[in-house]
């Protein structure tokens, strides 16, 4: 995939969205890399096969993770900046806020980004 093209994303069903959460919970804690899809699987309650019916491959599921994640991001993101005056430097500060209180309540191990392109540092990926 080129760096303008974007990613694939998928229709997710009840099971798709389990096996999301828990991928997303394992590749934070653990790593991408460090993360199979047999764990991924049982964590989720689902078989492999589903999986991949789902999926099509880890790549995606990571697809799916990261976009999930910056999705949520931005809706987060988006209420400190209709709340903050409109000033620019009251805007500045509103997102130095929503990034604490972000990392306060979901980002213990950093910036899944960031995680994930130390991992996978590959630009066509």
């Amino acid at each position: 995939m080129g760096a303008t093209e974007k990613p694939r994303r998928i229709t997710m069903t009840p099971a798709a969205l389990r096996v999301r959460e828990a991928a997303a919970r394992l590749f934070y804690e653990r790593g991408i890399h460090a993360v199979g899809v047999d764990l991924i699987a049982a964590e989720a309650g689902v078989t492999k096969k589903t999986l991949y019916d789902r999926f099509g491959s880890k790549e995606q599921i990571v697809v799916e993770y990261l976009a999930d994640r910056d999705e949520r991001w931005r809706a987060f993101l988006d209420q400190y900046l209709a709340a903050a005056p409109p000033a620019p430097p009251a805007r500045v500060l509103a997102v130095f806020d929503a990034s604490h209180a972000w990392s306060s309540e979901h980002s213990s191990k950093g910036c899944s980004m960031v995680n994930a392109h130390a991992e996978i540092s590959d630009p066509s990926h």
